[in-house]
């Protein structure tokens, strides 16, 4: 007693309530919440380490949410990595609600069951009805199944046994950020750390499978210690490049070790301010081009053998035997020091008085005009040969370092004929699909409405018209959309998503598309004794800074990248994590505008990420 007397513990004291809400509504406190979550949910029964899903797209998925029939948080990240078909039920639903739905399961492969619309009453299943119990175990019997329940871990023994449930999970709360968790959980986009904190069903106490981290995901800044400060300074940068008409609208995303902390959009379309730019909206990448498709295609091939990437591109292209092009190497076309020609106007000699000529372009597609250059714009099929013909016909200057567009021209023509398979598809089936890229294609207006796609160039002297879902570059469109230097449209996610496959080693998604080596090979200075800067396809960092060109000051020795004529730019650090990829559509209207140059804005928003890191 007299201790509590000395310690006034017998004074009553009120709790303050002047600033109660904003209290315990602190920021710093959203940032927690998730982080406790990530640490909690669970994984209980993981057969053939089905979880994290490595292989999506081989797996034809559908997820079934019992307890809700409104969208919820947890089909969210499943958009961003594969293609799934939802279906709900009510913990009510009748039995031939039910049937309707095990028929529609049919044809999938794997179904993940989320078990959602719990309640904290043991004695009433926790809000999980029988009839949800015994429609569980009955899919279970024939299909594989992730059953991930939203609820206590009590509530595991209604399900119990699990000898034919594949994969189990307990994420303790039905709340939508646990939802979220839970999912990327389930893709690989968190790592499962969660032990049960009881024993439940025949799991005992402090069952917990952990699985790996394996993909991008989402993280708010604080979370990671990133200085807001920084990244207000890049919205400014951003918005002042609209003020300045640098370009009409852009997006922006930042990532460190694999957690993105800023995605933005900002403006829009054109600068008409009608159609605001979404995350999703697609870009024409320009010669993202050659890092995105050209080299990791290049870099595949040579983990397989199937080319020598110290040997001559004649080794495989036999037609440029006999040429001046004979002695190119793989090396010194890659790092724009073979002594190309930086482009040619292939373009020009096909027009008449700025007009078409029309031996050579047609206006409504036929068999003998089948290849569409843009809207109502179609060239003979063989005139790519003429193309081919004037690249090997081309002078040769120096060998010293000079960018050229040329050389990957011949690298696409190369690819397809080691491959036997049309460079767009080889691209897709080897990379795009198993990585979850939905949205990084060629000839983009096969698949995206119009509506998604940003407009580049009004093109006056050349196609006559406003460019939208046809690539920019002319030579390029002359061969229909697809080459090994330009022609790829994406958003900035399915970007990012390449270049931290990039920066982990050639892997992602618990899955390797490209031996460590040789990606550290193709990302690494090859003849900086030329003062030559490059990498193996990628750019690199000056070899003596300049403000104004490349890079910004803080990109390591060890980073790479690259930057598109459209106004794209994207860059990849293994000192730091960062992952950066900035895209616009600064050619539109005209592609002599060059106040994004002017500004160094991409170099200038790079920068300051590096700052927010630190």
């Amino acid at each position: 007693l007299r201790y509590k007397y000395m310690s006034g513990a017998y004074l009553r004291k009120m709790t303050d309530t002047a600033n109660l809400i904003p209290n315990l509504n602190k920021y710093e406190y959203n940032a927690l919440a998730p982080k406790i979550f990530e640490k909690a949910v669970t994984i209980v029964k993981n057969d053939d380490n089905l979880l994290p899903l490595s292989h999506p797209d081989t797996l034809n998925t559908a997820i079934l949410i019992m307890g809700d029939t409104s969208e919820s948080e947890l089909e969210k990240p499943f958009r961003q990595v594969m293609q799934t078909t939802v279906f709900r039920l009510d913990h009510d639903a009748g039995v031939d609600e039910r049937q309707e739905v095990l028929g529609k399961l049919e044809g999938f492969n794997l179904v993940i069951i989320a078990v959602v619309n719990t309640n904290i009453s043991a004695p009433k299943h926790f809000g999980i009805s029988e009839s949800d119990i015994q429609f569980i175990q009955h899919i279970a019997r024939i299909k594989n199944v992730v059953l991930d329940v939203f609820a206590s871990p009590y509530a595991l023994n209604f399900f119990s046994p699990f000898r034919d449930v594949n994969a189990v999970m307990v994420s303790y709360q039905d709340k939508p950020v646990v939802q979220k968790i839970s999912t990327e959980i389930i893709l690989g986009m968190l790592g499962a750390r969660g032990h049960l904190p009881v024993a439940a069903a025949n799991f005992p106490e402090g069952t917990g499978i952990p699985t790996q981290k394996t993909r991008l995901t989402f993280a708010s800044p604080l979370a990671l210690g990133i200085d807001t400060v920084m990244l207000h300074k890049v919205d400014s940068i951003a918005l002042d490049g609209i003020r300045k008409k640098a370009y009409p609208g852009c997006q922006i995303l930042a990532a460190k070790d694999g957690f993105i902390f800023y995605d933005k959009t900002f403006g829009y379309h054109t600068y008409d301010s009608i159609q605001k730019v979404k995350e999703t909206d697609i870009y024409d990448l320009a010669s993202l081009t050659k890092i995105l498709a050209t080299t990791p295609a290049l870099m595949k091939l040579v983990d397989e053998g199937k080319v020598n990437i110290n040997g001559k591109l004649s080794d495989y292209l036999f037609y440029l035997k006999g040429t001046n092009k004979e002695p190119l190497t793989f090396r010194d076309v890659l790092t724009h020091q073979a002594g190309l020609e930086p482009w040619i106007p292939y373009y020009q000699n096909t027009l008449l008085e700025n007009n078409w000529d029309t031996t050579v372009y047609r206006s409504e597609i036929s068999e003998e005009f089948p290849v569409r250059v843009a809207q109502n714009m179609y060239i003979r099929e063989n005139f790519k040969y003429r193309i081919y013909d004037q690249i090997i016909k081309s002078e040769l200057g120096k060998k010293e370092y000079a960018y050229s567009d040329l050389g990957f021209y011949l690298l696409k023509d190369m690819i397809e004929q080691i491959t036997n398979t049309p460079f767009d598809a080889y691209l897709y089936s080897n990379f795009y699909k198993p990585l979850g890229l939905n949205r990084l294609r060629f000839k983009p207006r096969r698949f995206f409405p119009l509506g998604e796609i940003i407009p580049t160039e009004n093109d006056r002297v050349f196609r006559h018209q406003q460019l939208i879902g046809d690539v920019h570059d002319q030579g390029a469109a002359m061969l229909g959309g697809v080459s090994g230097h330009a022609g790829l449209f994406g958003d900035v996610y399915d970007v990012a998503v390449m270049m931290q496959m990039f920066l982990n080693g050639g892997v992602y998604g618990g899955r390797e598309y490209i031996k460590k080596e040789t990606v550290k090979e193709f990302t690494s200075y090859q003849f900086p004794e030329n003062d030559n800067r490059r990498g193996l396809g990628f750019d690199k960092p000056m070899l003596k800074f300049d403000e104004h060109l490349s890079n910004c000051k803080s990109a390591s020795p060890s980073s790479f990248g690259h930057s598109g004529f459209t106004g794209t730019y994207t860059w990849a650090d293994p000192e730091t994590g960062l992952v950066y990829v900035f895209l616009s559509n600064r050619v539109y209207p005209d592609m002599d505008n060059n106040v994004i140059m002017d500004l160094d804005i991409r170099t200038n928003i790079h920068q300051l990420f590096y700052e927010a890191i630190k």
